[in-house]
């Protein structure tokens, strides 16, 4: 009944337009299917009582807000493995340390160290690597909840102080997920604490606060996203 309709309404050029416009769509739909990326966790801090059902609870949280601007998903994640503290505690991979240093955080000498790394229950190198840290900085010491999150040559790897899981304070998971995925921070002039962001913002270098980052990406972002996400993804094969 269908193809009768169309063809009672347009010409047989007008019906094979149509057709061909239909399958560009469908073709491009199916070119823009979802990637799922594995997330491998492993909690390197000792102050922690981190479950695995928290951890797993982790990557519900990167599904819901990991969005663009309509709340679209752009990629997925799924809870792959994870290693607690008593799990790693005797790891000779190097990272694990870093886990509690008082030193500052620098990102390429914490890089090299999780590349050099050969544990498999510290490094999944087939999977995005989540780590639970206590963040220490010289002015607020283990006080400091800062977050890190690197693409590290499409190798990528976050770091979740253990004071902001369950998407506390900021928006966390996702803001460094997005650095995971290649995007930097974003400035938003005079932003206060309580201010509608976008998940990106941050106060560093910028006269304004990061907000609440419930802004999904925008289409600039998106797009770095599903740049890297093929790129990570190859990487991972």
């Amino acid at each position: 009944m269908y193809s009768r309709n169309i063809k009672q309404i347009l010409p047989n050029h007008k019906i094979r337009y149509f057709i061909l416009i239909s399958m560009i769509i469908l073709s491009s739909l199916e070119a823009r299917e979802i990637k799922f990326f594995d997330i491998h966790f492993a909690v390197i801090t000792k102050n922690s009582n981190i479950t695995i059902e928290q951890l797993k609870n982790e990557v519900n949280i990167l599904n819901k807000y990991f969005v663009n601007e309509n709340r679209k998903k752009i990629v997925q994640f799924r809870f792959k493995s994870a290693s607690l503290c008593n799990d790693i505690k005797d790891s000779k991979c190097s990272f694990v340390k870093l886990g509690d240093t008082t030193l500052n955080y620098n990102s390429d000498d914490w890089a090299s160290v999780f590349n050099a790394c050969a544990d498999a229950k510290v490094r999944d190198k087939k999977a995005i690597n989540f780590y639970i840290y206590d963040s220490y900085s010289k002015n607020r010491g283990f006080k400091d909840i800062t977050g890190h999150g690197k693409r590290n040559s499409n190798r990528p790897y976050i770091l979740i102080d253990k004071d902001r899981i369950n998407h506390t304070i900021q928006s966390p998971e996702e803001h460094e997920m997005g650095h995971a995925f290649g995007l930097g921070h974003t400035c938003e002039p005079n932003a206060k604490r309580n201010s509608n962001t976008n998940i990106m913002a941050s106060s560093a270098r910028c006269n304004g606060s990061g907000g609440l980052r419930n802004i999904g990406f925008n289409k600039q972002q998106v797009n770095t996203i599903l740049k890297y996400s093929k790129k990570i993804m190859q990487r991972f094969r």
